[in-house]
């Protein structure tokens, strides 16, 4: 079983609201095949200017590891994407790689292990797309074109190709609050002052919390 960020926990069958369908989704949920790997689809479309997009699963202790491994596929300009998964997304004006990485680092655990934060770089010309991001749910979702470079970096965190994965997403969950199984860390609204801060973004911050 995939190890799973401290924010989410499987309920139990006894603690799933009743719906019409919720034998079904028990039996389908037994055989999930929710585990570390990645599933791959080659981009068939020649007017979108990426090779192939991945959808990976992995360990939650080595998600930022990962994530900082593939930000080394992008060029030394990207452009940093975030936000409280129920609200739109702003997406910086492209800034050094290392400064976006470095302010991002400062919030390494609540951006991998809260679930009301997503975060990602993109990098867009006419004819290159580069893009990844972390979901709410904690996998990675990516766009790129180095194919081989990609495979080499996914074997090399024993991380095996399956078409058939799914994602923990796909099915019932329940979250907490990142507060109440780490204490000390910030909550979601306070990481996106600070990161909207440190990239010079201008919105309503009148409602962010402070630690």
């Amino acid at each position: 079983m995939l190890e799973l960020p401290l924010t989410v926990k499987i309920p139990t069958d006894q603690e799933l609201d009743y719906r019409p369908d919720l034998d079904e989704i028990l039996m389908k949920r037994r055989r999930a095949n929710i585990r570390e790997g990645y599933k791959l689809l080659m981009n068939e479309n020649p007017r979108l200017p990426y090779r192939f997009q991945a959808t990976i699963n992995i360990d939650n202790s080595s998600l930022w590891e990962l994530f900082l491994e593939l930000a080394e596929t992008f060029p030394a300009n990207v452009s940093c994407v975030y936000g409280l998964t129920e609200d739109e997304s702003v997406t910086t004006m492209p800034l050094k790689k290392e400064f976006v990485l470095r302010e991002l680092s400062g919030y390494e655990a609540e951006l991998t292990q809260d679930c009301q934060l997503e975060f990602g770089l993109l990098f867009h010309q006419k004819d290159l797309l580069i893009e990844l991001s972390v979901s709410e749910s904690k996998y990675i979702r990516y766009w790129g074109i180095e194919l081989e470079r990609f495979k080499r970096l996914m074997k090399s965190f024993d991380l095996p190709a399956d078409d058939k994965l799914e994602f923990i997403d796909e099915y019932p969950k329940m979250v907490l609050p990142l507060r109440d199984v780490l204490p000390g860390s910030k909550a979601p609204e306070t990481v996106v002052y600070y990161l909207d801060d440190a990239f010079k973004i201008d919105r309503n911050a009148s409602n962010a919390l402070f630690d």
